[in-house]
């Protein structure tokens, strides 16, 4: 048998005001409460790293030091290494960056350097390696890691660099008839 009081809530027609009341507190709570709950968390991760600027140029030019060509720092490599930080780096991404920066003057702190920049090449080249083979967990290693990649990658894609690789235009140009002497030894350029 069913029930056949009426139900209030269901017979009262809703008015035009009380729907768009409703679907606007809906919308509205949808749209906030996401952005509320991940601003509880939030920590300001940098935007620049412009005041490390003398670091990321000595750890580039550890990396790739000018010789008789261009180094990674003549190359406008710690420019490149500023423009992925704040173009492409997450906010985590530069949190992480930031700190292990950080590590790299405090190693040199602790060899009784002012700070890494300001130390002599010797302690640079101990503090560098020391990140090399450190273990991952080690204070600094993953920024060492991103930033000799960065380093690397932003050398080799610029324009110094061609001044230190050689181009051979592959195939190369046919010469069928020379003396081994010249050519001082047989060169493989394809696979067996």
């Amino acid at each position: 048998m069913q029930d056949q009081t009426p139900n209030k809530l269901i017979d009262r027609p809703i008015g035009r005001r009380s729907a768009l009341r409703g679907i606007i507190t809906i919308a509205g709570i949808s749209v906030a409460l996401p952005a509320m709950t991940s601003l509880a968390g939030c920590s300001q991760a940098p935007t620049s790293i412009t005041d490390k600027a003398d670091l990321i140029s000595a750890v580039a030019g550890r990396i790739i030091p000018k010789t008789d060509t261009p180094g990674a720092v003549e190359a406008g490599v710690p420019d490149y290494v500023a423009a992925v930080f704040e173009q492409y780096f997450t906010s985590e991404q530069r949190s992480t960056f930031a700190d292990g920066l950080d590590a790299f003057d405090v190693m040199a702190k602790d060899k009784g350097a002012a700070s890494f920049a300001a130390a002599p090449d010797s302690v640079k080249d101990q503090i560098l390696t020391a990140f090399d083979q450190g273990e991952q967990s080690m204070s600094g290693h993953e920024t060492w890691r991103s930033l000799r990649e960065i380093t690397i990658f932003g050398y080799y894609t610029s324009e110094a660099a061609t001044k230190e690789l050689n181009f051979e235009e592959l195939p190369g140009r046919y010469n069928g008839c020379v003396p081994l002497e010249e050519v001082g030894r047989a060169w493989l350029d394809r696979g067996v």
